[in-house]
């Protein structure tokens, strides 16, 4: 029995001694969060994570910016070098363009002066629109007589003197401006009659045939083949008894009238017959085409 006793009371001994041993070598364990260390990671662990987003952000930030500059620069300046290159080749074109017109008014009017020379006897050559020998000889001649630069080559104070004088010889002479003006007044309220050419009715070209020949002076029968006679004037150049023309109903000079002064003309108009109007009306300022001069008592044209 006593040896029983010892050990029972050995087991007791040992067993009430462990929890202290126990709780000495082990650390304490708490169920407030901030004291678990369980529960909180190391300090290690939550820095890194933290330091390394916004860095990772920065670093991804400068990578990407570096390299869309780096690739938005050419593709910038190959635009820019095609924009160049396609403004050089409109900038060719447009010139050779030009050139091309150039040539053209030149053609034209080394033929036109071709023709003057002929009605001016100084060439028999046939109108090419080319210079030759020959047109450059015949130039010569007529700047020569008429005190001008004896060059040879079609200058704008040729051309201009050259078409004057032929016009001058072919021209309608002895008629006054101020007398075709009073003619045309004549007739007002006369209606329109398209086709018309007598008192009963005119139409623009009809009328304007009608008064000049009133005046014994001869013109063509429609306003485009009017359009082609004298000499080309500017509005400000007009004088009473010019023709101003409009383009209306159909394109190019297909509306006449006869320049009265002081900006007016007359013409038989489509709605109210023979009048007198204005070239600073609306419809006629966008409409008018341009003026020539027929009578030779209205004197030389001067540019």
């Amino acid at each position: 029995m006593k040896k029983k006793l010892a050990s029972v009371l050995a087991v007791i001994m040992l067993a009430c001694s462990l929890p202290w041993q126990a709780q000495a070598a082990a650390p304490i364990v708490s169920n407030k969060p901030h004291k678990a260390p369980v529960a909180t990671p190391p300090a290690v662990s939550e820095a890194r994570p933290v330091k390394a987003v916004p860095e990772l952000a920065a670093v991804k930030a400068d990578t990407a910016a570096k390299p869309a500059a780096e690739v938005k620069a050419p593709k910038q300046a190959k635009p820019e070098k095609k924009a160049k290159k396609t403004a050089k080749k409109k900038s060719k074109k447009t010139k050779e363009k030009q050139s091309k017109v150039q040539v053209q008014q030149s053609n034209w009017r080394l033929k036109v002066a071709q023709q003057k020379l002929q009605v001016l006897g100084f060439s028999d050559e046939r109108p090419s629109g080319r210079m030759t020998e020959a047109t450059s000889s015949a130039l010569k001649s007529f700047q020569k007589q008429y005190k001008l630069k004896a060059d040879g080559e079609l200058n704008d104070a040729t051309y201009h003197k050259l078409t004057w004088e032929a016009f001058a010889k072919e021209g309608i002479p002895k008629v006054k401006g101020k007398e075709i003006v009073s003619r045309a007044a004549k007739y007002k309220g006369v209606p329109y009659v398209f086709g018309g050419t007598t008192t009963k009715g005119f139409d623009c070209s009809g009328y304007v045939q009608y008064v000049f020949k009133d005046c014994k002076a001869k013109l063509p029968r429609l306003a485009d083949e009017q359009a082609l006679q004298g000499i080309f004037v500017t509005q400000k150049q007009l004088r009473p008894g010019d023709l101003v023309f409009f383009t209306t109903y159909a394109a190019g000079a297909s509306h006449v009238g006869i320049y009265a002064g002081d900006g007016q003309f007359w013409s038989a108009s489509s709605s109210k017959g023979v009048m007198l109007s204005s070239l600073k009306d609306d419809y006629w300022k966008q409409r008018y085409y341009g003026a020539r001069r027929v009578l030779i008592t209205n004197g030389e044209v001067y540019k």
